[in-house]
């Protein structure tokens, strides 16, 4: 069932690598770096799904630090307070194989149209602050957002009528965290 997704995470993997190579001397991003982890994510049923998976991989010890931080995280939330990513474990995330799309791209220079249909490029405020930095950006060379927003909801499509699970509906991380 997750065949599809696999080969759209190698592709996505293959031009962040890419990215990451042409970018580097812009880029911060680095091991315990997670800034990008400090909001709430929510995921289609095909990426939960995955990440579910690589949660009940994880040592048991590890899958506790998880669950409890998952408890703690909703009722921050709840409260309205920033929020960090519960697979954060030491300020490393703890399934980095298998994390979602969007954390796979955080950080690099992203291209989207925006609402008033222009397309616009977006990156980590950490990232290309060198001056002329921003000179370095290529269209050729960003990640295609809507479009890989766009293949990866027609491979949760897929998921979702071959499993069964409604195509609509987005987990939270946390959630995720709690119940795995």
């Amino acid at each position: 069932m997750l065949n599809q997704y696999q080969q759209l995470i190698a592709d996505v993997d293959r031009l962040t690598s890419q990215l990451n190579e042409r970018y580097k001397e812009h880029l911060q991003c680095r091991a315990g770096c997670s800034g990008c982890c400090h909001h709430h994510l929510s995921i289609f049923p095909v990426e939960a799904a995955a990440v579910k998976s690589a949660i009940q991989a994880l040592p048991q010890a590890t899958q506790e630090i998880i669950k409890h931080q998952a408890v703690k995280i909703s009722e921050q939330e709840a409260k309205g307070k920033p929020v960090a990513c519960p697979l954060l474990v030491d300020d490393k995330c703890s399934i980095y194989d298998s994390r979602p799309i969007i954390c796979r791209t955080q950080g690099l220079p992203l291209l989207y149209e925006a609402e008033d249909g222009n397309l616009e490029v977006d990156f980590c405020p950490l990232n290309f602050t060198n001056e002329n930095a921003s000179e370095a950006l290529e269209e050729n060379h960003l990640v295609p957002l809507d479009a890989l927003n766009l293949k990866l909801s027609i491979v949760n499509l897929e998921f979702c009528q071959a499993t069964g699970i409604a195509a609509n509906h987005r987990s939270k991380i946390a959630d995720l965290c709690k119940n795995a």
